[in-house]
């Protein structure tokens, strides 16, 4: 959208309303406020260049905003009445449009003040994150310090070790880091940011270090029968000691680990949503190696083979964490699934969630998502507790984050 284009609009003074957008600068395209749009109205564009909002869908009710970990999601513009940004118009933006201008001021929302709000804060102790000190048009380049494959198997999973030198990028636990691929799309844009977890706590992969670790899978697919290689994961699983990244971020305001030491955390996830875990589990056991409160971790994968940092958590102390495994494919294990743990353990489960200070944190497929949130449901109401609003209300005190992609 050009500033003649915002001009014409503000030309044409009248009735205006508020427009939702998304922000393609900070967009991680996880996918994950489409998937929990229920009006349809979150799609991608034909190009794959961005995700856009129809506004004849959009309803404003705003279930999208409790599903993007990058705050690409809270974005409005101010538009004149039936001169609403088009879906075509949206799929062509590289940044969001300037705000549209009457008498040279920019027209305010009628509910600004309630959308400085974060829609669900992060856990009330929770140290403050600092976002977005690089970014497109001013990334971080990194250099890569290690990078070994930890699984075997059809599952290729890599730790990769960034060193980010001397420059200004203060992370938290849970927040994470966008990694910008070299060369074009088949549009001809440089492609855009792909988000990852950040598997480190703020001292560094090795402590005191400006170190950082991803957990990334190769992605190898087929597309129309044609094989489909992961623009991002595969040119950071083939990098090399030495090699360059360029980096956006820090990025994520809400999936942070508390700081309180009465605090009581539940991590649940599958594939590479093990890297934020690492990130509080590391940060724990350097904080006090044996917390009142282990920490609790779900972890599900198909094999014991396909999954990152299992010697490793299996060599901690249950005083630090107590690891449950949920494995779908191993011959030797009955069947499960990350869900089917929860219900199994429905109701010291329903106890953790009765207590005041206790933290759910969720991470991995998009698909796993429901069926947790089902089984938390069904745990709260072995207490009596009210289930007809417990995933907002949980939201709303910053005790259940969420990150599904």
């Amino acid at each position: 959208m050009t500033a003649d284009n915002n001009n014409l609009r503000a030309a044409n003074p009248g009735n205006y309303v508020k427009q939702h957008l998304i922000d393609p600068l900070s967009c991680a395209r996880c996918g994950s406020c489409e998937y929990a749009c229920p009006e349809e109205a979150i799609s991608m564009a034909p190009n794959g260049q961005n995700y856009v909002v129809d506004p004849e869908r959009c309803s404003g009710g705003h279930e999208c905003l409790y599903a993007c970990s990058t705050e690409a999601i809270n974005a409005w513009r101010m538009v004149p009445e039936g001169q609403m940004y088009s879906l075509e118009e949206q799929y062509a933006w590289e940044e969001l449009p300037a705000e549209v201008e009457l008498d040279g001021h920019a027209i305010p929302h009628p509910d600004a003040a309630e959308e400085m709000l974060p829609s669900n804060p992060p856990p009330a102790s929770a140290s403050v994150a600092i976002t977005f000190l690089h970014t497109q048009k001013n990334p971080l380049t990194a250099r890569i310090k290690h990078n070994s494959r930890v699984t075997v198997g059809e599952s290729e999973v890599h730790h990769i070790v960034l060193d980010v030198g001397d420059g200004d990028f203060p992370w938290l636990e849970g927040q994470n880091i966008g990694v910008l691929p070299p060369g074009n799309d088949p549009q001809g844009h440089p492609h855009h940011m792909r988000a990852y977890s950040i598997a480190s706590d703020r001292d560094g992969e090795t402590r005191a270090s400006r170190e950082l670790a991803l957990t990334v899978k190769r992605v190898v697919d087929e597309w129309e029968g044609q094989p489909y290689h992961g623009v991002a994961s595969n040119f950071l699983c083939d990098l090399e000691p030495g090699d360059e990244v360029r980096c956006i971020g820090p990025m994520g305001e809400k999936f942070l680990m508390p700081q309180d030491p009465e605090a009581r955390l539940l991590m649940i996830c599958t594939g590479t949503g093990i890297a934020p875990m690492r990130g509080f589990i590391q940060r724990q056991q350097r904080i006090n190696p044996a917390p009142h409160h282990p920490l609790q971790l779900v972890y599900g994968g198909r094999t014991r083979d396909e999954m990152a940092y299992l010697d490793e958590l299996e060599a901690l102390p249950a005083s630090l964490v107590e690891t449950r495994l949920a494995l779908s494919r191993e011959a030797a294990e009955p069947k499960r699934y990350v869900q089917d743990l929860l219900r199994e353990r429905a109701a010291e489960l329903a106890d953790f969630l009765a207590a005041e200070k206790s933290y759910i944190f969720i991470c991995g497929l998009v698909a796993m998502e429901q069926a947790v949130l089902d089984a938390l449901a069904h745990a709260a109401s072995l207490r009596g507790l009210d289930t007809d609003d417990f995933y907002h209300r949980l939201l709303l005190e910053g005790r259940l984050q969420v990150e599904t992609y």
